[in-house]
């Protein structure tokens, strides 16, 4: 069998590689500046809502990208999406003061939705089933140099420079990304068509329904913005607005995810809520674990982000360990030992708040967390491919985006209300810290229970759990 960097695959593995390098970097260097940012702009209370606003449009960009993949291939999904991230990244770079540096966000979360979903698709489609647990090893591995590189540079820059370069040299790797890296990957087609009465039909149907699923994405991520809004808001006028987030999400989001999700029914539904669940988790003590240590414990920023570093190296290490072609553990099993993992770190970081312990233990909280979510994500990755027919690959990848963003909207603004509620203008938050981290455990304890749910399937039929599907 061919391997990821032989003759066949070599140019596109590296296209991957190099895009995913560049999503590893920003999300590093960012999140180390953004601290910084966000005080320099008067925003500290908008905090979370830089996070959730990226996330929000996010879902827009993942289920778009996602449709326009399963019916086009994933190059035109990619270019489109990196185009976005560039702009959004150089708006929130000159951003004089907060709203438009959320929109900023909001851009580069529309086209980092797309980027990713349609890298998802590069990955099912292109490569045969053996490859693709060790794809998704070489991935996470992009993650090494950018955690080692990323926060230190990023937190250097931001200290002696300003925080705007380093978001003005994100937008540059973006434009050289779309320049050297989407030409290989247009190769990529969609999955094999019938003749052509049949395909004229269902791309009807599919342009059809494509567009009921981008209003329902409309109203999915206006729901989760005024839900990340009204975590940052203060006083009564937060409850009318988290009000109508959350009828807006009750109205649309079932449209967006496989059936039986949101009841955490085995298979598919629940490695989508898994992935969901988890990363809300992950991502919600990854947020505030830098504002912490640069606020709470005095640290400089460049200090802070080395716990993005240290994360980001065991999240590469456990997924190199998860892709071995010879593991002794079945792929299921490997998802529930990382839930178990990801949780007892979350509950480490609690601890990691209290001034009797060295700040390192928090920081050592985020990098055990890394390392169970190398096991975990990766491998509901997998799973969710191999479990995917050709032409709904798209489809359920955009499904697991949504799904992460979703969740993590929700629970960063809800522990961003959380933080507001117990932040104190004497600058002592160590209680507001330890309520957010302990809301995440809780929610990490919850991923252990759904990554029980992910092994009963029923059926060899990979389109068994697709039946159940309304056509895009």
């Amino acid at each position: 069998m061919d391997g990821l960097f032989s003759r066949p695959h070599r140019a596109r593995t590296t296209a991957v590689a190099g895009t995913f390098v560049l999503v590893a970097f920003a999300g590093l260097a960012l999140g180390t500046a953004m601290p910084v940012a966000v005080q320099e702009l008067g925003g500290l209370s908008l905090y979370a809502l830089a996070f959730g606003g990226f996330l929000a449009a996010s879902v827009i960009g993942t289920v778009v990208g996602g449709g326009h993949a399963d019916r086009h291939g994933p190059g035109p999904a990619l270019f489109a999406g990196l185009c976005c991230f560039a702009a959004g990244t150089l708006l929130a770079g000159t951003a004089g003061a907060m709203p438009p540096f959320l929109l900023g966000r909001c851009v580069q979360g529309l086209g980092g939705g797309a980027v990713t979903v349609a890298l998802y698709v590069v990955v099912g489609r292109a490569y045969p089933a053996p490859l693709r647990p060790r794809m998704f090893s070489l991935i996470t591995a992009c993650w090494i140099l950018p955690s080692m590189l990323g926060p230190p540079v990023a937190g250097a820059v931001t200290e002696r420079l300003s925080w705007r370069w380093v978001f003005h040299a994100i937008a540059v790797l973006s434009v050289v990304a779309i320049v050297v890296l989407v030409r290989p990957l247009r190769k990529v087609g969609p999955p094999g068509t019938t003749d052509d009465d049949t395909t004229g039909q269902s791309g009807q149907a599919a342009q059809s329904g494509q567009s009921g699923q981008v209003r329902a994405a409309v109203t999915v991520a206006v729901g989760a913005g005024l839900i990340g809004y009204a975590g940052s808001a203060r006083g009564w006028q937060a409850l009318p607005l988290a009000a109508l987030g959350l009828t807006l999400l009750a109205v649309s989001v079932r449209t967006l995810l496989p059936p039986g999700t949101l009841r955490a029914r085995r298979g598919l539904p629940s490695l989508v809520l898994l992935r969901g669940v988890a990363a809300a988790a992950y991502f919600t003590v990854e947020s505030f674990i830098p504002l912490m240590l640069v606020n709470e414990r005095d640290l400089s920023p460049t200090a802070a982000g080395m716990s993005l570093t240290g994360s980001a190296l065991s999240w590469a290490g456990a997924a190199w360990l998860q892709g071995r072609p010879r593991l002794p553990l079945t792929r299921e099993r490997v998802v529930l030992i990382g839930a178990l993992v990801h949780f007892c770190a979350a509950v480490l970081t609690i601890a990691g708040v209290l001034r009797a312990l060295p700040a390192v233990t928090a920081a050592v909280g985020l990098v055990v967390a890394g390392f169970g979510m190398g096991l975990l994500l990766p491998g509901v990755g997998v799973l969710t491919l191999d479990r995917s027919a050709p032409d709904r690959q798209g489809a359920n990848s955009a499904a697991l985006q949504l799904a992460d963003n979703l969740c993590s909207v929700l629970l960063v603004g809800a522990c961003g209300a959380a933080f507001n509620a117990a932040h104190t203008r004497a600058g002592h938050d160590a209680g507001a810290f330890a309520l957010v981290f302990a809301v995440a455990a809780t929610v990490a304890g919850g991923a252990c229970l759904l990554a029980g749910r992910v092994t009963a399937v029923t059926t060899s039929d990979p389109r068994a759990e697709e039946k159940e599907h309304a056509p895009l």
